[in-house]
């Protein structure tokens, strides 16, 4: 990549839903750039629209042109199409909260959710919101659908840090859990990724049986001890079907065999 293209995608990269505007002095220290070198490119991505400047704060947030991508981006994610009408069924039939999750780079990031009312704010992920691949439910379950050459480069690349005690940093267990997943189809963790929360989720597979999304219920423990072999029913369900509804789209297996053969 060039240097220009990974300067311009690391500036990005700063802006979060927490933090949606940022100086240019902000950007420059996150990004440990020379403040005149900044500028120049604050003046370009604001020219080609990817940024937008408020005169009245001098602060800088994600363009229209960013929204445009954005909407490319969720048009090419072909899961969704049949994973977003499940996000909806399991939060009625549940009444716990969902989520759509997929891979970026050494992170999971949430595409869509729909939460129970009364979750406490700390404990929701927000559609855009990303978390480490390693740790938790979400991330475990697209972790073991990497091949085992690149889960290895993925933990020789990630620093594996305890985001709560509970959190799994162990390499050897890590890849037990993964071998696990991949028997069973589906995953639960408690307090992994945020204190006092659960997550049980399962991944949804294209045609050639990779590994393209998850699908997540979670709830607070607190409040509830979660049912799992109930809602383990409603999930494998809905992966399920959303799986084999990926591959009758594309009009192949990676078998050979009937989709609904494949996936049943």
């Amino acid at each position: 990549m060039g240097k220009v293209a990974s300067r311009t995608l690391d500036i990005l990269s700063k802006f979060s839903i927490d933090k949606p505007c940022l100086t240019a002095d902000e950007l420059a220290e996150l990004s440990r750039t020379p403040l005149s070198t900044m500028y120049r490119f604050l003046e370009s991505m604001t020219k080609t629209g990817y940024l937008m400047k408020d005169p009245r704060t001098q602060k800088f947030s994600v363009g229209p042109e960013m929204l445009r991508l954005a909407r490319v981006a969720d048009a090419g994610l072909g899961f969704r199409t049949f994973a977003v009408p499940w996000v909806e069924r399991l939060f009625a039939e549940t009444g716990k909260t969902i989520y759509l999750v997929a891979r970026s780079g050494f992170s999971w990031v949430c595409s869509e959710n729909r939460v129970r009312h009364g979750m406490g704010s700390r404990f929701v992920v927000r559609p855009g919101e990303m978390a480490p691949l390693y740790a938790g439910c979400p991330g475990r379950v697209l972790l073991a659908g990497l091949s085992h050459a690149e889960v290895n480069h993925l933990l020789n690349e990630i620093k594996l840090v305890k985001l709560t005690p509970y959190t799994v940093t162990e390499r050897g267990e890590i890849l037990e859990q993964l071998t696990d997943i991949r028997r069973r189809g589906y995953h639960i963790t408690y307090q992994e990724n945020q204190w006092g929360a659960w997550g049980l989720g399962a991944p949804i597979f294209d045609s050639q049986g990779k590994t393209q999304a998850a699908l997540v219920i979670a709830g607070v423990l607190s409040e509830e001890k979660p049912q799992v072999a109930v809602l383990k029913k409603f999930l494998l369900e809905a992966t399920r079907d959303i799986s084999k509804s990926l591959a009758i789209s594309s009009g192949r297996t990676r078998s050979g065999k009937s989709p609904v053969t494949l996936f049943a």
